[in-house]
């Protein structure tokens, strides 16, 4: 479990909103203002953002339909327009960002709720249910039963919209009066607020302040001024009658492909693991037609088939890439899995928490690291000695570390199952895909004898190794890894919590406490092999000596191969067309400007899942949310250069800028 911290720009911890109410109505000590009008806070927010923008005729034939929100606040404006999309929902999928700077905690905002109407307040606890912990970062949130996601954006209004890839049809300006909050309402939000919104797009806000009309309308707003509501004298709606100026920030060597047009929303996954079972179910939640094609003659046949895998973040003191994805990915798998709405006896899982030990001096200097200067809340992370270790785990154990309060452990094959049930899939099983091949505006799979399997416009490589050949320089790299299954014991029964440490142990589990795993570099190899049982059960009784007794258990076990990738990160993208990109960005070293550069040559509808190595249950169903919002034309629900740390050429492009320097 242990490895070398990524790079990044450190930790900065958010400062919650502190909720108070003057006669009965939410205050801001911090800005001296309040968060809604008193007594008609709900009419008002009708009047001013949903009404203004159009709603919800605008969104009424609509396949996709984006709202963006500075100021999320009390999720007043959110819920009314939830409850609106109830009454009168569109034809597709409505996506609503928001950012703040100062959310709520979870129990603030739960008081807030209680004191709605029945109608909100019942949407509101829906939202409760999966609203995050106060962290900096994009949140997704999904409510696939109602064609709905809310993107959280906690973090600074301009450098949040900076990192956001979307394209927004309506603005609710919100937040606090511009005499209040000035660091809010400047050119650098207005010129994003303008790069985000396509021609037609539309704005609308409380205030009509002259600085915040001038601001818009010299990024290309047409700004009419409206009477006010309530003792307001007036507001504000715009119109954007042209494309953005603002330049998009994303270099052109990630470029994104356009998104499928209606017609063919059709797709074939390769693979039916943890990846290409969680990309399939993200498509046919946005109404894809998904087949999915394995060459093995069961689902989970690789390491997603083993019977139980750990759900945690991997965090690092540096919070770089890989900490502040894997942290992000391991809130939005858990609340993924929840929204299948399967019991624990139909999908096995446990959110019991992870106790990460402080196993050796490299590890336990880790430890110490991360718990300085990664101060997340209390509720994600905390400190314990080993007497509070032991007390959490309901067995001794020596050894102190980190507590993971949402970690737990979930069975993978059971998981790819009910993906792809719920997903209602065309299954091709034991067809393996050799190649592909283009035909027209569709590519077809073939086997090794090039007799077709299926055929779709979008295809999404979900197998593990991908197909080497159509990606050489990317190829991920094999791992092989042995777990021991361990029979439950007198001795072992208590335990109740994960124990992470240079290994890891479940809870029982239907098959008994899981234990692994070897962690072998290039090694193909799936055979059960004596010594690496030996160092399984070598790493358990250094953290718990009193787990197995003097005789080592009755033991089986399972070998398979995961596949990784430099930067132990996936590969979650649209596939280059190597050659071609070899060729547009061989010179990148001599440090020309991104803007001299063509868009990424692509190959045509080809997308990846790829390299997940050993943290699929946490990584994969993130990823594939990513890949099925590239590929609808959704707002993607990563930062920007999250998006491209997983780029699958990401690794090329580092290469390509660093040669013959």
């Amino acid at each position: 479990m242990a490895s070398a911290t990524d790079t990044g720009a450190g930790f900065q911890p958010l400062e919650p909103a502190v909720l108070e109410f003057r006669d009965g109505t939410p205050w801001s000590s911090r800005y001296g203002d309040v968060y809604f009008s008193h007594g008609h806070g709900a009419e008002e927010s009708r009047t001013v953002f949903l009404e203004a923008n159009g709603l919800p005729e605008r969104w009424l034939d609509r396949d996709v339909f984006t709202i963006a929100e500075t100021g999320f606040g009390t999720g007043l404006n959110f819920l009314l327009t939830w409850d609106l999309w109830r009454g009168q929902p569109g034809a597709g999928w409505l996506h609503y960002l928001s950012v703040e700077l100062h959310p709520f905690t979870r129990e603030d905002l739960a008081r807030l709720i209680s004191t709605l109407p029945r109608a909100l307040r019942d949407l509101g606890e829906a939202l409760l249910a999966q609203y995050p912990a106060p962290v900096p970062g994009f949140h997704r949130l999904l409510f696939p039963g109602e064609r709905l996601s809310l993107t959280l954006m906690f973090g600074d209004a301009v450098d949040c919209l900076s990192q956001c890839q979307a394209q927004v049809d309506a603005w609710y300006l919100d937040g606090f009066a511009p005499a209040r909050n000035q660091a809010l309402w400047q050119e650098a939000l207005y010129a994003q607020v303008a790069r985000l919104t396509p021609a037609g797009g539309t704005l609308a806000s409380f205030t009509a302040a002259g600085h915040v009309r001038r601001g818009l309308e010299t990024t290309g707003f047409a700004i009419e001024r409206l009477p006010g509501f309530g003792h307001k004298r007036e507001r504000i709606r715009g119109l954007r009658n042209t494309q953005a100026a603002t330049p998009d920030p994303t270099p052109p060597w990630y470029s994104n492909p356009p998104p499928a047009p209606p017609a063919a929303r059709q797709a074939a996954v390769l693979g039916a693991g943890l990846a290409g079972s969680a990309v399939a179910l993200a498509l046919a939640r946005r109404g894809w037609q998904v087949t999915v094609v394995d060459g093995a003659d069961q689902v989970a046949a690789g390491a997603s088939g083993n019977p139980a895998g750990i759900l945690m973040p991997h965090l690092s003191a540096d919070h770089g890439v890989v900490s502040r994805f894997t942290l992000s990915a391991a809130a939005f798998s858990r609340q993924w899995i929840e929204s299948l709405g399967l019991t624990p006896e139909a999908l096995p899982r446990d959110w019991c928490g992870a106790l990460w030990l402080a196993d050796g001096k490299r590890l336990a200097q880790r430890l110490e690291r991360i718990r300085e200067r990664l101060t997340l809340p209390p509720e994600l992370m905390r400190a314990v000695d080993a007497a509070e270790a032991s007390e959490l785990a309901g067995v001794p154990l020596n050894l102190p570390g980190l507590f993971l309060p949402r970690a737990g452990w979930v069975d993978p094959a059971a998981l790819c199952r009910a993906q792809l049930a719920a997903a209602g899939v065309n299954l091709r099983l034991g067809r393996a895909v050799s190649r592909l091949t283009r035909d027209g505006q569709d590519w077809l799979l073939e086997d090794e004898h090039g007799v077709a399997i299926t055929r779709a416009p979008r295809v999404v490589l979900a197998n593990g190794a991908g197909l080497p050949g159509l990606h050489p320089g990317i190829e991920p790299r094999p791992l092989r890894g042995q777990l021991s299954v361990i029979e439950t014991s007198r001795n072992t029964r208590g335990l109740k919590r994960v124990l992470c440490y240079e290994g890891y142990l479940t809870p029982a589990t239907r098959s008994g406490h899981v234990c692994g795993a070897s962690f072998v570099r290039g090694d193909r190899n799936t055979r059960l092999r004596p010594e690496e049982h030996a160092s399984n059960l070598a790493g358990l009784r250094r953290v718990w000596p009193d787990a197995l007794g003097d005789e080592d258990p009755p033991l089986s076990g399972r070998a398979a191969l995961r596949f990784n990738a430099p930067g132990r990160l996936p590969l979650a993208g649209p596939l280059p067309d190597m050659v071609a990109f070899e060729r547009c960005y061989g010179e990148l070293h001599h440090g020309r400007r991104p803007d001299s550069y063509p868009g990424a040559p692509l190959l045509p509808g080809v997308y990846t899942s790829l390299a997940h190595g050993s943290r699929g249950l946490t990584t994969a169903p993130l990823s594939a949310e990513l890949l099925a919002s590239l590929m609808h034309g959704d707002p993607l629900p990563l930062p920007r250069d999250l998006v491209e740390a997983l780029h699958p050429a990401r690794d090329r492009v580092r290469e390509l800028r660093k040669a013959h320097s």
